[in-house]
């Protein structure tokens, strides 16, 4: 698929493969249209081609379908050969050297091998797709080696290209994930956040009584319900802007729907920060229901300054959920108590939490970035829905524990005037 689709998106390019796979292509890949057809040719295909000026001698040394590409090469009309895969080509070849005792020279694999590259040197790209890791001669010579690896793990799918060698050329980024998506294949990347050029009005979801409770990021997979504990596990090195618009995309609708929220920020989530989140969500005129118990003194009324003793902590939560009507939203960012309670104490406040906010049909969002075994394993043990968001070699996944979900690679856009967590499913 990798194969084809780059042969697509090459349109200076032809491809080549066996009898076969032809045919699998012609019943499995409605997305090559006829135009794109015209570009496959069969190894052992009957194809009318002149003689050539530019290659002599080598020329005669492929088969028909190479012949035919080499003319096309020469026309201008194609620079690239394109060749799927290498040990289906070989074990044709095989084949074709019993079955052709004259024209044994053309179907030799080794002579095949060296006169590639004598192709190479003169001029015309040849990408070739070789199934299996292991180093070989091919790799030795190659300009440069692109490997594609699947991962399968408990039901999840990832993928990952490795840029191993590019030779002559600077290897910015080596590794992408990448999905095979309507079956075709294609690259996803993580973007950097960009300020929005013009801020527009965070779109709000209603929260109604008797149906689900939207997170506006991950409505694709999970919705919340009255009572629940969300525990998202971000891994140590997941980009701050992912971590924050993942729960203030949440912390918006909320306030937008006019509902009490009291916010313990997480340790990336500073005063500046914070006020910087509410400019980018539009959320000024929201203020009066949003409560953030803070380590520090600030003038905002917004935010409550507070020891962050445990007994302190409590008795502000519960005066403040006494005061709330339904469905109060509470995020715990876990990692800044972390520096102020023992484990035992944190354990006790978040089961604390729990418990109160389900009483009243609320929502506790965990999150945060910590590395404490225990307290990670506590928060999943009682959360009702745990999501896991990593980043894999600079790109950002999540994936859901509780409820299982497939693989999501994620990126982070501005373009509608608001940061939006866009979510692509690896497949």
């Amino acid at each position: 698929i990798f194969s084809l689709t780059l042969m697509k998106n090459m349109k200076n390019s032809v491809y080549i493969t066996t009898e076969k796979v032809f045919k699998d292509i012609e019943r499995s890949y409605p997305w090559i249209d006829n135009k794109d057809r015209k570009r496959i040719f069969v190894l052992d295909g009957k194809y009318k081609y002149e003689n050539s000026e530019s290659f002599k001698s080598i020329f005669y040394l492929f088969p028909e379908s190479f012949r035919y590409a080499l003319n096309l090469v020469e026309k201008g009309r194609v620079n690239t050969i394109i060749i799927d895969s290498w040990h289906t080509i070989l074990e044709e070849m095989k084949y074709k050297e019993i079955e052709e005792r004259e024209r044994r020279e053309i179907y030799d694999p080794e002579r095949f091998f060296l006169n590639l590259i004598k192709l190479s040197d003169m001029g015309v790209n040849i990408i070739i797709a070789k199934e299996g890791i292991e180093e070989d001669e091919l790799s030795y010579v190659a300009d440069g080696v692109v490997t594609l690896n699947k991962m399968l793990e408990n039901g999840r799918m990832e993928r990952g290209l490795t840029i191993d060698k590019l030779r002559g050329v600077k290897i910015k980024r080596s590794e992408y994930v990448f999905s095979l998506k309507d079956g075709k294949a294609h690259t996803l990347v993580s973007s950097s956040f960009k300020h929005p050029r013009t801020l527009k009005e965070f779109p709000k979801k209603e929260i109604k009584i008797g149906r689900g409770i939207p997170s506006c990021v991950f409505d694709e997979v999970i919705t919340f319900k009255r009572g629940d504990t969300v525990f998202y596990d971000f891994e140590e090195y997941v980009p701050g802007e992912y971590h924050l618009s993942i729960i203030m995309s949440t912390l918006a609708n909320f306030l937008k729907n006019g509902i009490k929220s009291l916010v313990i920020p997480p340790n990336d989530m500073d005063t500046n920060e914070l006020k910087y989140q509410i400019y980018l969500f539009s959320l000024e005129k929201e203020l009066n229901y949003l409560n953030v118990l803070y380590n520090e003194q600030e003038m905002e009324d917004f935010i409550t300054y507070v020891d962050m003793r445990k007994d302190t902590l409590e008795n502000l939560v519960k005066i403040y959920l006494e005061s709330s009507t339904a469905t109060p939203l509470v995020i715990l960012g876990y990692d800044r108590l972390y520096s102020y309670l023992t484990s035992n104490e944190l354990m006790q406040f978040v089961d604390f939490l729990r418990n109160e906010i389900r009483k009243r049909s609320g929502i506790l969002i965990i999150s945060g970035k910590i590395s404490e075994k225990g307290i990670k394993r506590f928060c999943a043990g009682l959360s009702d829905i745990y999501l896991k968001v990593n980043n894999v070699n600079g790109n950002v996944i999540m994936y859901g524990i509780k409820p299982w979900t497939h693989v999501y690679h994620l990126d982070l856009s501005t373009e509608k005037g608001y940061p939006k967590i866009l979510m692509e499913e690896i497949l």
